[in-house]
């Protein structure tokens, strides 16, 4: 299986949850959700589920999850919450609990979907090109993408229909930089709390991502995808196809 082929079975990839008000007798709702997606784009869905057996009288924009007493974020790929959480029966259910909270976390939530996904983006844009000189690094999300373009990009990333246009897209913002310097923005989740944000540069393209990664960390063993990290996958491979649909290759460190 080559690295493109691999990324196609990693958005692919959903997990079985099971989703319940917390302090209620409504019914709680199943659903799978894509490892890739953030947990933002299932509020509606949610939401409505929950108001139809009885009106909510909070709102959409006051929703937060938690696992385990773990209050969840919403704006990074679900899959690695659970790497960084779960640790039980992979076949069992996801147990969130819905809550809310007193404060709103957005007005509109389309354009914190919008907002979400086009913030992290240009963070690894600019992890990728920062060295360009472009006088901005994020040129390559406005130079090729027209606002209907972007419109329908996102919703396919919602949906996660047509991905082979989606892939197209990705290739367009993420074309390879002229200096020939790469640069991989990664994104590290410690299972002890906290993460790091970094680029790694690789220099040479028979780098393994275990040498990329201990060139800023040593010794740390890493979760991928729910797997343990291959570390002899080449580093370009994630250069080129094994970023997350926000552009940030995601690691759990054990």
């Amino acid at each position: 299986m080559n690295s493109q082929q691999y990324q196609k079975e990693i958005w692919n990839m959903r997990v079985a949850v099971k989703v319940e008000l917390q302090k209620s007798n409504i019914p709680p709702m199943y659903l799978m959700i894509y490892r890739q997606h953030y947990l933002l784009f299932y509020y509606q869905q949610i939401y409505d589920h929950f108001d139809s057996f009885s009106p909510q009288v909070n709102k959409i924009n006051q929703i937060s999850f938690l696992y385990k007493d773990v209050l969840l974020p919403y704006q990074i790929p679900f899959g690695l919450l659970v790497d960084l959480y779960k640790s039980d029966d992979t076949f069992i259910p996801i147990d969130l609990q819905l809550i809310y909270q007193k404060e709103a976390h957005f007005l509109d939530l389309e354009d914190e979907i919008r907002n979400q996904i086009k913030f992290n983006l240009k963070q690894a844009c600019f992890g990728r090109y920062n060295h360009e000189g472009y006088g901005t690094p994020l040129k390559n999300l406005t130079q090729y993408m027209s606002i209907s373009d972007e419109k329908q990009a996102l919703k396919q990333i919602k949906s996660f229909e047509n991905k082979e246009d989606l892939y197209k897209y990705y290739k367009k913002i993420f074309e390879s930089p002229k200096t020939g310097r790469i640069q991989l923005p990664i994104r590290i989740y410690f299972k002890k709390g906290g993460h790091l944000q970094t680029i790694i540069e690789l220099k040479d393209q028979q780098l393994t991502i275990g040498q990329a990664l201990s060139t800023k960390l040593q010794g740390g063993t890493y979760i991928f995808n729910g797997l343990n990290l291959n570390m002899n996958i080449p580093a370009q491979d994630f250069y080129d196809q094994l970023y997350s649909i926000d552009g940030f290759c995601y690691f759990v460190c054990e």
